[in-house]
């Protein structure tokens, strides 16, 4: 952004010196007086062959004395005024310090701010341009981010129908991680250009954002059609290569990196990083895919009392048999719900401890304002079950309170 600025900064001066330097410079004095003095002259040569001709009509008796006179004299006041008129002309403008001076002072004002109306200044801010949390600077950056992207999106507003302007809009949700508004911005911008693949796969990566990492679902719906756009977007093979990772699926997942692997520079550290994940899945035998429960976590009319956004949502797996070490664990925030979840053994808290072990568990979601991992008093709680391995579409409604002490 800087770089921007200081190329700005060099045209605009630019552009302002060359302006003021016809305003500003001064006239050479002989420049001025050499062409009047050479005019002059010739009046005065055309003036005696005028008189010289009026004597000689006077000596060959065609004009009488007292015309001769008259000639004379009007021959006279024309040579005069026409001397003066030309003393009087100026050679070329002088310097005009007040225009310079309005120049000097609007021109670089009015470019900036006919940028500010008609460019993109949020084009300019990217993630590592804030500095590190903690500070009033960091505060104040953040600040001026927020106001450019509230003045992209009124300028949206106005003009709904530019694709890019609510592209760019959703990325800068993105890095000021305004996950929803992003979802939304992208849509628009899908909507509106539906045939760009890198769109639909930016949108794919928001929406597996709100639904907590999983991919499965509508961001998997994006990310297929913009592989049907471009196959070889990279975004999306990676994307894919993910989703068929989190599903089990090694085969698809090796073949996705492949693909990405290929695209990529070889020196890169993307590229690095795919050949590690390719390493990885070859070393791996192939395994039946990982026993699952999915679902959704609403709250209820039930629970209350209206949870705060920031207290903390917890949804596990636990066995039938009444034990309370759970068999998978997800953590999210309450501001989530209503939460799509899906539980697996890549959850487990211990190897030996998984949902694959059991033929059915128990689901329980619960909100703590603590944040804490063990129930206290006051938490806000849902149960359901027994529940099959495998089941999907499961609901868990927070509908009670944590009443005393539980035992732990």
């Amino acid at each position: 952004m800087t770089t921007f600025w200081l190329l700005a900064a060099a045209l605009i001066a630019a552009a302002t010196t060359c302006l003021l330097w016809p305003l500003l410079r001064h006239r050479a004095p002989a420049a001025v007086a050499g062409p009047a003095t050479a005019e002059r002259a010739l009046l005065v040569d055309l003036y005696h062959d005028q008189l010289g001709e009026l004597d000689r009509d006077l000596d060959a008796g065609t004009l009488s004395a007292a015309r001769h006179a008259e000639a004379r004299d009007e021959l006279g006041r024309r040579l005069l005024d026409e001397a003066a008129g030309t003393s009087a002309r100026p050679a070329g403008a002088g310097p005009a310090p007040l225009l310079a001076a309005l120049l000097l002072a609007a021109l670089p004002s009015a470019a900036i701010l006919l940028y500010l109306h008609l460019g993109n200044p949020v084009a300019l801010w990217r993630a590592d341009d804030l500095p590190a949390a903690g500070g009033s600077e960091h505060q104040l950056s953040g600040a001026q981010v927020e106001g450019m992207v509230n003045q992209l999106a009124q300028r949206l507003r106005e003009a709904p129908g530019d694709a890019q302007g609510w592209a760019m809009l959703a990325r800068s949700y993105s890095v000021l991680e305004r996950h929803a508004d992003a979802a939304a911005a992208y849509a628009r911008a899908v909507e509106l250009a539906p045939e760009v693949a890198a769109l639909r796969s930016d949108y794919a990566d928001v929406l597996a954002t709100l639904n907590g990492g999983v991919l499965d679902g509508a961001p998997m719906a994006q990310v297929r059609q913009a592989l049907a756009l471009d196959p070889d977007d990279p975004k999306g093979l990676a994307l894919a290569a993910g989703a068929a990772a989190q599903r089990g699926d090694r085969r698809a997942a090796i073949g996705y990196w492949e693909h990405l692997y290929r695209l990529l520079p070889a020196d890169s550290q993307t590229a690095a990083r795919i050949a590690a994940n390719l390493a990885a899945a070859r070393s791996t035998p192939a395994a039946a895919p990982a026993a699952s429960i999915s679902g959704m976590v609403t709250l209820s009319e039930q629970a209350g009392r209206a949870p705060q956004a920031g207290d903390t949502l917890f949804v596990y797996a636990l066995p039938v048999d009444g034990s309370r070490m759970p068999l998978a664990v997800l953590r999210r925030q309450a501001r989530d719900l209503p939460l799509s979840f899906t539980l697996d053994d890549a959850m487990a808290m211990r190897p030996d401890h998984r949902l694959s072990g059991q033929p059915q568990v128990m689901l329980e979601a619960r909100i703590s304002a603590s944040g804490s991992a063990l129930p206290k008093a006051g938490d806000l709680v849902g149960r359901t079950g027994p529940v099959a391995l495998g089941s999907e579409g499961v609901r868990i409604a927070i509908d009670g309170r944590i009443e005393g002490n539980p035992a732990p």
